[in-house]
């Protein structure tokens, strides 16, 4: 009887270690089907990145940016001002009408600068080979190799800015949008010759702490996990409609970018940078981000506005030539604020 007890435990024992052995290989293989969610990752080109490894750098992978054979726009070095314009591949018209606006420069202009759009992989292949072509035509347009999505902003400007500093180290660099309107009448020489601070220069339109909150809604364009960036507040950042930087600082943020996660928020991840880097965000007026009536003496003092329809950029650029002779009796203002 007691060896017939003992024959019935370890069966039991040998069926539950089989039963236990089973459950932790489906386990295992579950989790590789189906990884956690949530986790925001940027991955070029719709690839999935692979799993970090414990003390991996977690930053922007630049090499992957670039790769490709696709050459970017030819650049002065040593320009005054190079403006990156973010656009979507099929924003052809945005474009052309920035050509003939305010990217439109008279002969030589005594501060040399340039305008370049950055765009990233088309979806559809019709619109990819339009693109190439206006790139063909123009060469002001600089392809990534990521997919260009809102999500993948972020890349999109870290691509520009890793360019820009590489290639054509100009004095500062302002990033903006293609529905902004940029003053190059003006901006150019208050940078040349106005512009005090010549080194760890970051400025634009800073939010204000409560509109620095960290968005954690899923549904939300501007979701942001916990996992991804854990404070609940961003530090102080420029607002994406526009924001100049001087190349020292860029070229400090571009490092900070190679070891700081980056999140789908393309001007909160500047700001993080900055942060990181010690450069700090200065706020200016110069920088509207609503586009209201403004008078033709406002572009004396005014360098970026935000939400300009194509009719609106026209106007906007008669107003900004109309100030060079309208307004002189105004005070010019000399200063960032």
């Amino acid at each position: 009887m007691h060896s017939w007890c003992w024959k019935r435990l370890l069966c039991a024992s040998l069926l539950l270690s089989l039963l236990l052995w089973c459950l932790l290989l489906l386990a295992g293989d579950v989790q590789k089907k189906w990884p956690v969610a949530g986790r925001f990752r940027l991955a070029p080109r719709g690839r999935l990145p692979a799993r970090p490894r414990l003390g991996a750098v977690q930053g922007v992978d630049f090499a992957s940016l670039f790769a490709g054979p696709r050459a970017g726009p030819r650049c002065a070095r040593g320009q005054v001002l190079l403006i990156l314009v973010t656009s979507a591949p099929g924003n052809v018209e945005a474009r052309h009408v920035i050509r003939r606006t305010w990217a439109a420069q008279e002969g030589r202009p005594a501060n040399q600068w340039q305008t370049v759009f950055l765009v990233g992989q088309a979806a559809n292949a019709e619109v990819a080979q339009r693109m190439q072509r206006e790139r063909q035509e123009f060469g002001d347009i600089l392809v990534g190799n990521y997919k260009d999505t809102y999500r993948n902003l972020t890349l999109k400007v870290m691509h520009g800015l890793k360019w820009a500093s590489e290639q054509c180290q100009p004095y500062y660099i302002l990033k903006t949008d293609d529905d902004c309107f940029v003053n190059t009448d003006r901006l150019p020489t208050f940078l040349a010759e106005l512009n005090t601070v010549r080194t760890g220069l970051y400025v634009g339109s800073l939010f204000s702490r409560e509109k620095r909150q960290v968005i954690r809604e899923p549904s939300s364009k501007w979701y942001v996990s916990r996992q991804d960036y854990r404070p609940d507040e961003y530090p102080p950042y420029a607002s994406g409609i526009g924001y100049v930087l001087s190349l020292d600082a860029a070229e400090k943020i571009l490092e900070a970018a190679q070891r700081v996660r980056p999140i789908p928020v393309e001007d909160a991840y500047v700001g993080i940078l900055a942060e990181e880097a010690g450069v700090r965000a200065k706020a200016s007026a110069r920088f509207a981000k609503h586009n209201v009536r403004w008078r033709v003496c406002n572009y004396r003092y005014l360098m970026v506005i935000h939400h300009l329809s194509p009719r609106e950029q026209e106007a906007a650029r008669r107003s900004m030539l109309e100030a060079r002779s309208a307004c002189r009796d105004s005070l010019e203002v000399t200063r960032w604020k």
